[in-house]
């Protein structure tokens, strides 16, 4: 084997965006921010749509148990600096988890031999714990729209959109993560974006009503 076949992807990928001009090195980079905002963007959709559909079946087949069930009281968060944070932080664990995630993936992905075995593992065992986690979700936002209709919808505004928003762009990094190495300026710009979403909708969700 060449010594070229030893060096991992990302080392290949770094090496070749050194020897470009700037401004092609700028406009690859967009290019990749506009990929991810696009899956985002996808991402953000199915999750309404699915979301949507939960709640129509809530509305017309259980909406009576489903309000028994939940019982929210709708009082509201109290509008202290410490709320905000405690709900940054509930949301950040996810998020940490989302990259953690990402992190383990992308070591497996530069080794030059390939991911090992229990790379492998957690890997599947880390996504199949994420979808878990997103469909939890849409169940649990959905069936509270159907149970409680513009009351509800109303409750998880403005806050609500953001919060999808910072957790789209982390699953969106994630998809093109997967299976490639992606660029150490890329993810530290997306994780900072996603997390910015995230204290945004704790602000957002606190203060105001």
């Amino acid at each position: 084997m060449s010594a070229m076949g030893t060096i991992a992807p990302a080392r290949l990928s770094s090496i070749r965006d050194r020897g470009m001009p700037d401004r092609v090195r700028r406009a690859r980079s967009r290019s990749r921010n506009l990929d991810t905002g696009l899956i985002a963007l996808g991402i953000a959709s199915v999750l309404v749509g699915l979301t949507g559909g939960v709640a129509v079946a809530t509305r017309l087949l259980a909406a009576t148990p489903a309000r028994r069930r939940l019982h929210y009281p709708f009082t509201g968060v109290p509008d202290r600096f410490n709320v905000a944070v405690s709900i940054f932080a509930h949301n950040g664990r996810a998020m940490a988890g989302v990259s953690g995630l990402l992190l383990v993936v992308q070591l497996a992905v530069r080794n030059p031999a390939g991911p090992g075995r229990a790379q492998r593992t957690v890997r599947a065992v880390g996504e199949l714990l994420l979808a878990g986690l997103v469909a939890a979700n849409v169940l649990v936002v959905g069936a509270s729209l159907g149970a409680y209709g513009t009351r509800m919808a109303w409750a998880m505004l403005p806050h609500g959109p953001v919060e999808l928003a910072a957790f789209a762009t982390a699953l969106a990094l994630h998809l093109q993560g997967r299976s490639r190495p992606l660029p150490a300026r890329q993810l530290a710009m997306t994780v900072g974006v996603s997390v910015l979403l995230l204290a945004a909708a704790a602000a957002l969700e606190t203060f105001v009503r």
